[in-house]
């Protein structure tokens, strides 16, 4: 997996019921991810540890923009010799299950045989007619000019893609997604064996593809049949202690955190101040605020209404919270979902903005602009998800269809198929 916490959260609901029907689950995992993955249980395998040291995130973090890049450029060139070298475990698993946004791993498994599906925990990340590019925040296009609409973001997008690709080759860089576009002849990867018209890396076409958030969410897209949504919310992980003294059970409780990346740190602290004011001016609310590693909570000055955190039990949260306001990362999304709790989506980057447009489609929540939100817009947005309870409804009508995908065992039926395909 993306060694993130929004990418391996999603897996360990699959892997403890694999787990408990008796299959040994281990993780191939940076330094910098053991402790997320051995606090749930599991076994980590260390990937190239002379690539990737313990602290070597934090370290990339540090650099600047250009250094941070070409570094980043260098070491996958590297990830992507060893594999093309030999297998990135001592031990070959029966079954591999890859990273859409790793596609590095499913490259290494084409080449040599060894069987393999591909993982999602975001929503599909291919082009489909009506849905642009998760990178954007366009509603679907359901009519013609809404399909136009759509299929010019997406040209759009390749378009930006391709000319910073040009522009980085002329200082030495390459991003990795184009390496790994290039990387893909090296290991006996077709031409129209891989899909390289997608939002985070090329994806091999025809392979099972396991999709860790309920279909309900999405835009409607045609079916494919080697892709599948399965269940992926995990609402008995284990979460820190957490301090609830300081806020009152008089009161709304609205929860505040833009996640664990720092995304738009130029204009993430600003937002939160302004979230702080509105609060301010509002005092019948209540503000839990994780700041996360957007900036220090002792660098906030709160109001009596407001409690800042560096960080809060989410899940915990989430059960006493009324609103959500959410960098929109699908993880965040999905346990609003699950907690019947609306939203005002904030988008930063990545998939975010597709998945605030969602929010606003299915009428689960408002969106604002990090950089161009004011205090009035804020306190205007939460009251409508405070007050109106069409919201609250349609999260609550919303619950119900994801609840059916993760009441289904259909991720470890399709895993267990897989590997009675392979050692039959």
């Amino acid at each position: 997996m993306l060694n993130e916490s929004g990418h391996l959260n999603p897996t360990f609901k699959l892997a403890r019921a694999l787990r408990e029907r008796g299959h040994d689950v281990r993780y191939l995992a940076t330094e910098d991810a053991r402790a997320i993955i051995e606090a749930q249980g599991f076994v980590v395998e260390p990937l190239f540890p002379d690539l990737f040291p313990r602290g070597v995130l934090a370290r990339d973090e540090a650099l600047g923009t250009l250094a941070r890049r070409r570094t980043i450029t260098r070491r996958y060139r590297s990830l992507l010799d060893r594999l093309e070298k030999g297998a990135p475990v001592a031990t070959r698993p029966d079954l591999l299950l890859a990273d859409v946004t790793q596609p590095h791993y499913a490259l290494w498994a084409h080449r040599a045989g060894q069987p393999f599906m591909q993982v999602n925990t975001s929503l599909p990340q291919t082009k489909d007619s009506g849905v642009p590019p998760l990178r954007s925040s366009a509603p679907f296009g359901a009519t013609l000019r809404g399909r136009v609409a759509s299929d010019w973001a997406w040209r759009k997008f390749v378009t930006k893609r391709r000319v910073e690709a040009a522009a980085a080759s002329l200082i030495g860089m390459r991003p990795p997604y184009d390496l790994a576009r290039a990387a893909a002849a090296r290991f006996s990867v077709r031409t129209r064996e891989l899909d390289c018209e997608t939002v985070y890396m090329p994806q091999l076409r025809g392979v099972p593809e396991l999709v860790f958030c309920p279909s309900a969410f999405d835009f409607e897209r045609a079916a494919q049949p080697h892709r599948h949504y399965v269940a992926s919310i995990d609402l008995t992980r284990s979460e820190p202690e957490f301090a609830w003294g300081g806020l009152s059970s008089g009161r709304p409780l609205v929860y505040c955190a833009l996640g664990g990346q720092r995304y738009r740190a130029d204009a993430v602290p600003g937002f939160f101040r302004r979230v702080v004011r509105a609060f301010a001016a509002n005092p019948q609310w209540e503000l839990l605020l994780a700041v996360g590693k957007h900036m220090h909570a002792s660098d906030i000055d709160a109001p009596s209404n407001v409690v800042v955190v560096d960080r809060a039990p989410q899940l915990a949260a989430l059960q006493r919270a009324r609103v959500m306001i959410t960098h929109a990362g699908l993880g965040s999304v999905k346990e609003c979902i699950m907690n019947a709790v609306p939203m005002l989506g904030v988008p930063l980057d990545v998939d975010q903005p597709g998945n605030a447009a969602r929010i606003v489609h299915h009428g689960l929540g408002l969106m604002l602009d990090v950089q161009t939100g004011t205090e009035h817009d804020i306190a205007t947005a939460l009251g409508r998800l405070l007050e109106e309870p069409a919201y609250r409804l349609r999260v609550a009508s919303m619950r119900s269809a994801f609840e059916e995908t993760e009441a289904s065992d259909l991720g470890v039926r399709l895993v267990e198929q897989q590997l009675a395909s392979v050692r039959g």
